[in-house]
């Protein structure tokens, strides 16, 4: 419960980053409402891990083809 209170004091994801408040993350989003989920709300979280997932390794993807494209030159 204190990682959950150190990633998001908010409930909910907002797309706004350049606000001054602490944005929910998708990590906090599952962290929070995973103890009291049931039926289509943990399918709905189990979801959103997938998506969380598919960014990382995107982003993961991305940086290693940048770094090998700058150490080939």
């Amino acid at each position: 419960m204190a990682v959950a209170a150190v990633l998001s004091v908010a409930g909910g994801v907002t797309f706004n980053l350049i606000s001054t408040q602490n944005p929910g993350t998708i990590a906090a989003n599952i962290a929070l409402q995973f103890p009291e989920s049931t039926g289509l709300g943990i399918n709905l979280l189990v979801a959103t891990g997938l998506v969380l997932f598919v960014i990382t390794f995107l982003v993961n993807f991305a940086a290693r083809a940048i770094v090998a494209r700058t150490s080939k030159g």
